[in-house]
C-alpha cells in the first residue's frame, strides 16, 4: 500500500508541475483514481516534505537534502525541545479554537507547532474553519499561508533571535477574540500571592509587546510544556493583564503538585473576577 500511495504522490507532483494554471482538486482524484480525501491527504504529506526540504544535492557520490531553516537563536534552540509535547498541546489547542472566529497566535516553537495543525486540518477541510490568524512569528505566517488562511502580521520590527516582529508601541485595527500564545515560563499561586497566574518572556520587548497585545482580547489560550510550570523569567506581561479575562492554560502531563497549584490558581483568579481552567494534553 505505502508503494502505491508513494506513486501516486509522484504523479501528484508531476500533474502540478506540468501544469502553470490551478487543478481542480476533483479532476486531480479522478486522473489518479482516487477520492478527494486521499488527495488531501497526499498534498500534507507532500508539504510536510517540501517546506523542509529545499533541493537535493548530489556530491562526490554522496546525496543529501538541502533543508530549509530558521535564524539562529532562542526560537531555533527550541524546536527539537519536548517535541511530543508540544504535538499534543497543538492538537488539544486547535480542537478547543471555534470555527469563523479572530485569533491572535504569538511566537514561540508550541505555537508554531500550533500553526502547523491549524494548516493540517484546513487542507484537510477539517473543523475549525474559516479562521482569521494574525500572528508576530514569521515561520507560523508561512504554515498559515501555505494552509490559505486567512492571515496578517502583528508587529512591526523583526527580532531574527525570535523569528518574530515586535512593536513598542502596538496598533492594528484587527479585533481577536482569543489570543493563543506560548510562555518562557508560568507562576501559578502557591495560595499567598496577589498574582494567582503570572506569564514570562525571556526578552523585554517580547513582554512589552504582549501586555499591548492582551489587553483589548477576551479570551486567552496559554500553551506551555509542563517544564514552563514554576518557572520565573526576567520579563513578566501575565498578572494584572489577564484579569477579568477567561484564561485556559493547555500544557502536557501534571504531577499532583502543579494540579493542585492549578486548582488554587482557579480558586484565587475567581475571586478576581477571571476565568480560569487548565486541560492536560496526552502524550503517545
Amino acid at each position: 500500500m505505502a508503494e502505491f500511495a508513494d506513486a501516486r504522490r509522484m504523479q501528484l507532483l508531476e500533474a502540478l508541475y506540468q501544469q502553470s494554471d490551478p487543478k481542480d482538486l476533483e479532476d486531480l482524484a479522478k486522473s489518479l483514481k482516487c477520492d478527494m480525501r486521499t488527495i488531501r491527504r497526499d498534498i500534507e504529506a507532500l508539504q510536510e516534505i517540501l517546506s523542509h526540504v529545499q533541493g537535493i544535492e548530489l556530491r562526490r557520490g554522496k546525496v543529501s537534502a538541502n533543508r530549509s531553516g530558521f535564524s539562529i537563536g532562542y526560537f531555533t534552540a527550541q524546536l527539537d525541545q519536548s517535541t511530543a509535547a508540544k504535538e499534543a498541546i497543538a492538537k488539544t489547542v486547535v480542537s478547543l479554537l471555534p470555527e469563523n472566529s479572530a485569533i491572535a497566535l504569538t511566537a514561540g516553537s508550541t505555537t508554531y507547532t500550533i500553526a502547523q495543525h491549524i494548516r493540517r486540518r484546513a487542507i484537510a477541510d477539517e473543523a475549525p474553519r474559516n479562521l482569521i490568524v494574525f500572528t508576530n512569528s514569521l515561520p507560523a505566517l508561512h504554515e498559515l499561508i501555505s494552509g490559505d488562511i486567512s492571515t496578517g502580521i502583528l508587529g512591526e520590527i523583526y527580532a531574527p533571535d525570535d523569528c518574530a516582529f515586535h512593536s513598542p508601541e502596538f496598533r492594528s485595527a484587527f479585533q481577536p477574540s482569543i489570543a493563543v500564545l506560548g510562555a518562557s515560563g508560568v507562576l501559578l499561586s502557591n495560595g499567598n500571592s496577589t498574582t494567582p497566574l503570572d506569564l514570562f518572556s525571556h526578552r523585554a520587548e517580547e513582554a512589552a509587546f504582549l501586555k499591548q497585545l492582551l489587553k483589548g482580547i477576551p479570551e486567552v489560550i496559554v500553551a506551555v510544556d509542563n517544564r514552563k510550570l514554576g518557572k520565573r523569567h526576567p520579563w513578566s506581561f501575565g498578572g494584572s493583564t489577564l484579569t477579568g479575562k477567561s484564561v485556559t492554560l493547555v500544557t502536557d502531563t501534571l504531577t499532583p503538585q502543579q494540579t493542585e497549584l492549578l486548582e488554587q490558581t482557579a480558586q484565587q483568579l475567581a475571586q478576581q473576577g477571571t476565568s480560569f481552567r487548565y486541560q492536560a494534553a496526552l502524550t503517545r
